[in-house]
């Protein structure tokens, strides 16, 4: 197992989850703003938003490759044998890190989901209450 390869990957984990924290962050304040109807906020907010989802999917894609020339496994089952093919304190602290990294992936999950689901029925009050049942503009 390369040494250089297996440092790679801490930091990648390390990243990803310092990005994940960062988009929970980015994902409440894109709440409030939903919720506060911010338009212009979100104007502002959405792009960055956008920008940070784009480098945590490379980052993902990186540490995917990493973790599946190290343990010969694909997805998150490389990770988990990948521990299995280390020390043990290094193996506890792989899976500390990736375990974290899960959860807060999931919780920036559920933010997204309600966020949406709030999107989407300040989107149908407002086609109920402007009568907005068919297209105002249709061209020719």
């Amino acid at each position: 197992m390369s040494r250089a390869k297996l440092e790679q990957l801490w930091q990648l984990l390390k990243l990803e989850l310092e990005g994940y924290s960062q988009l929970h962050q980015m994902l409440l304040q894109q709440g409030r703003l939903l919720i506060g109807q911010d338009h212009q906020g979100l104007l502002v907010h959405n792009p960055r938003q956008l920008q940070l989802s784009r480098r945590l999917n490379e980052l993902g894609e990186r540490r995917e490759v990493l973790s599946r020339e190290l343990s010969g496994t694909h997805g998150g089952a490389a990770i988990e044998r990948l521990c299995r093919q280390l020390p043990d304190k290094p193996a506890r602290e792989l899976s500390r890190q990736w375990q974290e990294l899960l959860a807060t992936a999931g919780h920036c999950k559920q933010l997204n989901d309600g966020n949406g689901r709030l999107l989407a029925s300040q989107k149908e009050w407002l086609e109920r209450h402007l009568e907005l049942s068919a297209p105002t503009y249709a061209p020719d």
